[in-house]
Order: C-alpha cells, then structure tokens, then sequence
C-alpha cells in the first residue's frame, strides 16, 4: 500500500549527507512515514548500519550509495546506481554540505573551492539528474538545504554564508518555476541546530537559539508544498529578516562583530 508521503512524491526519497545530522534525521522521520530511502554520503559502515536500523524497524526499503559527491563524475555515478536499483526518485534532499571558519586569507584554498562544489554545484546537479523524471510524472519534491546564513553577510565564514544564499535564491527559484508542474520544492533554513557540523566546522557557532534537529525536520516537512522556504524557530525567524531591514553595510559589520574570533574565544 502506498504511504501517503510515497504517493504524493511518486517515489523514493533519496537524500544526500545521510550518514548524519539534519540528513540522517530527515531518513529517521521519512522511514517512520513509510517511504522508501536512498541513502548517499562518503562513510559506507554507517549508511549500513543506518539503512538496517531503518529498514528492521519500519519495513521499507533502503539502498544506500557510498560516493564522495563532490569529485568528478559523481552525480553521473550516482544516477546510475539509483537506475541500476531500479528505483525511482520522488523526493531528492540535498542536505550534503559542510562549513569552514576564520579569517578569509587563512582559510585553505582547496577546501573553500570544495565547500563550494559540494554545497551549490552537487546540488544543481543532482537536481538536474532528477528532476525531469518528476516533471514527467507531474509530481515530486526538493528540499534544498540553505541557513539563516543566507539572509546576511557572513564574515570570518564568508565562503559557507554565500553558498547558502546560492541554495536559497535556487531553491525560491525552482519552486516559481515547478509548483505549477506539480513539483513541491523547499529551501530549508536552519538556525543553529546541534549536529555533527560545528566539528567539521571546527568551531561551535553558537548564535541564535539552539534548535533541536528533529524540530527542524519535522517542520520542514509540513513545511514542503506551502511555502517555497522556511526558517524553523520564531527568533530565528526574526533575527534572519531583522537583518534585512538594516543597510548591508551595518548588518556586515555586526556579523563580524558577532563572529569574531576573539569574541567566540572568549565564549567557549
């Protein structure tokens, strides 16, 4: 029997940084919906280990893909391991992603350049690669996923911040373009929600409430096919579009202010 998630999108839902945080929780709350996962990210022992958890306790079906999205020839991979699976694609969540911190010229060159390939140029691929099948069949979703990051300069992480606006503004994009299509497509703005990100990151941003991952899955989830972007949290809400009603300039300089290394030194 179809599940109403399933029957809605018109297939599986494939997510990408699945191993962990904000994407490992979206395959917990969509496998409890009874909808079919595939699951993708670099770590294969825990895609395994995720994908039997899941599938033991809510009889789905769960495939998963081991695949470092960000090097060449990815995504064509990855398209066809899913068609090799004979599975069908009817939500894609591009939650892969990570962040770098400190001073612009002292960050690594190699990594800000991977940062963004695997933040923006993975996901306009992969939405390329599954998109036309869900416009075919009149129905499907995308959840994109931005931050509070993207409605305000960020520096000393100026690199992540933009990546993140890039998701927004594609992601508002495509929902214009695809909502009459039958196409429910989400920008997802989390504030500062505790998962594995801030070790990758290397540093524990800490500003803004700290939100609960489950919370922002579940909202992103009623979310999807009412709006084309949310922000999970009313203070968070509130801070992002505080931001926007001051001069570029002023909201730079108080993000620097916000994010200096001395400051978040002196917090931890």
């Amino acid at each position: 029997m179809a599940t109403p998630f399933r029957e809605r999108f018109g297939g599986a839902a494939l997510i990408t940084g699945a191993s962990a945080g904000i994407g490992a929780t979206f395959a917990q709350h969509l496998a409890a919906a009874k909808m079919d996962l595939v699951l993708v990210a670099r770590r294969r022992d825990r895609l395994e280990s995720t994908a039997r958890e899941l599938a033991a306790a809510h009889g789905v079906r769960v495939d998963v893909v081991a695949l470092d999205l960000a090097s060449p020839g990815a995504t064509d991979a990855l398209v066809a391991e899913v068609s090799a699976k004979g599975v069908d694609v009817g939500l894609l969540i591009c939650s892969a992603g990570f962040g770098t911190y400190g001073p612009f010229v002292e960050t690594d060159r190699a990594a800000e350049a991977r940062m963004v390939d695997l933040n923006c140029r993975v996901v306009v691929e992969n939405c390329h690669a599954f998109l036309p099948a869900m416009v075919e069949r009149g129905k499907g979703g995308v959840i994109l996923l931005a931050s509070t990051a993207a409605y305000q300069p960020c520096p000393y992480w100026a690199t992540y911040g933009a990546t993140k606006a890039f998701n927004l503004m594609l992601g508002e994009a495509l929902w214009a373009e695809l909502s009459p299509k039958g196409i429910d497509v989400l920008a997802l703005s989390p504030g500062y929600t505790k998962t594995e990100f801030q070790e990758a990151a290397h540093i524990d941003f800490g500003v803004g409430p700290e939100l609960d991952v489950n919370d922002v899955v579940r909202g992103a989830l009623r979310a999807i096919g009412k709006k084309p972007s949310t922000i999970p949290g009313h203070m968070n809400w509130l801070m992002a579009f505080g931001t926007r009603l001051a001069p570029r300039s002023v909201a730079a300089k108080a993000s620097a202010r916000m994010s200096h290394p001395d400051r978040l030194r002196r917090n931890a």
